[in-house]
């Protein structure tokens, strides 16, 4: 057990462990741009790349369309990292487990004309 975890956490060690959030399966986490989900027991990290498009009806508008805002991940597994796009509720697959995009913040506002990078979070959830 100790020799496969081992350059599991390596790795994490390497990435930076003060950007790293541990959590569980099913359970909710919210991450900055840059910040890492590490399920310990899953062997598994994702990570919020960024934001790759943000088109949302602001939130003090009336829209026909109420937009997509699509977010960037980037996730490790059993050594191998995968980049995925995903979509406000809606999912990614990463091996057996699914990433799912519960919520992105901000919302956008008819008073800002964009929103930065560093002001973003993304509340995400692992199963499998």
């Amino acid at each position: 057990m100790i020799r496969r975890t081992l350059p599991f956490f390596c790795l994490l060690a390497l990435g930076g462990c003060a950007d790293s959030l541990e959590t569980t399966l099913g359970a909710p986490v919210q991450l900055a741009p840059g910040q890492s989900a590490v399920i310990e027991d899953e062997e598994l990290e994702v990570r919020f790349v960024g934001v790759a498009s943000d088109s949302r009806c602001p939130s003090d508008v009336a829209c026909l369309w109420t937009g997509e805002v699509v977010v960037q991940l980037a996730a490790r597994k059993a050594g191998r990292t995968t980049q995925h796009e995903v979509r406000e509720a809606q999912s990614a697959r990463v091996g057996d487990h699914t990433v799912t995009v519960l919520q992105v913040l901000p919302p956008r506002a008819s008073s800002q004309q964009t929103i930065a990078r560093a002001d973003y979070r993304v509340t995400l959830k692992v199963a499998r």
